[in-house]
């Protein structure tokens, strides 16, 4: 399985690296919703401490959707797909590939636009850029896990960029609410007034309710990513 998983993997990075049609649009997408924003509000530090996490995350959705929406596009446009599903690999495997390839991606687009992010919202992590990667982390988790199931089940559809984001943003809302209420409480803690330790306490509560989340839809997607092939 773990070969399976690699080989899929490896073949999607590939393909990204060649063609630069996934990784390039998603950063410059986040780019501009960051600098729309930032021109849309006048405010002053302590707003923007509270809008900033939300306007982050929106950000990264709206650009994990875009990510999402090529999961199968090259397997479709080259009718790859049934090969796949016909090769020696269970299906859990490409499933795996795929959603490890997807929350590569944004990671990728995580990182390269949050310094990008502090500049333009006047907002640092501080001494807590640790405990602000694992929040993005776990996000990023869980739209990958829940984008890849959903990728798979609208690919076949013609609305397919339409019906993606139907599916995924009530699923994901939960998560959402979780991952920015997170990030808000790192940034809250870094302002200089604020000491505390290395791991602020209140953010315990949201980064279980995130690796929970994570850990029970990929579980499911896994059982149930057979199904969705199939149908």
């Amino acid at each position: 399985m773990i070969k399976g998983v690699v080989a899929i993997l490896w073949k999607d990075l590939r393909v990204e690296w060649r063609s630069r049609e996934r990784l390039g649009p998603m950063v410059v997408f986040v780019f501009l919703i960051i600098l729309v924003f930032n021109f849309s509000f006048e405010l002053g530090g302590s707003a923007l401490h509270e809008i900033g996490p939300g306007v982050l995350w929106s950000a990264f959705v709206f650009a994990g959707l875009f990510g999402l929406n090529h999961t199968f596009a090259t397997e479709l446009d080259n009718n790859c797909l049934d090969a796949l599903m016909l090769a020696p690999v269970s299906h859990s495997s490409l499933y795996l590939a795929k959603m490890l390839g997807n929350l590569l991606f944004l990671l990728v687009v995580e990182l390269l636009s949050l310094p990008f992010f502090c500049l333009f919202f006047n907002l640092s992590p501080g001494l807590y850029l640790v405990p602000l990667v694992a929040v993005l982390t776990l996000g990023a988790s869980c739209l990958a896990s829940v984008g890849t199931l959903f990728a798979a089940m609208s690919s076949n559809s013609r609305l397919r960029e339409f019906l993606l984001p139907l599916l995924v943003l009530p699923m994901i809302y939960p998560a959402l609410i979780w991952a920015v209420k997170a990030t808000a409480i790192v940034f809250e803690h870094s302002r200089p007034s604020t000491t505390g330790a290395f791991w602020p306490g209140s953010l315990t509560e949201p980064v279980s309710f995130l690796l929970v989340y994570s850990i029970v839809f990929t579980t499911l997607a896994l059982m149930l990513f057979d199904q969705v092939l199939e149908d």
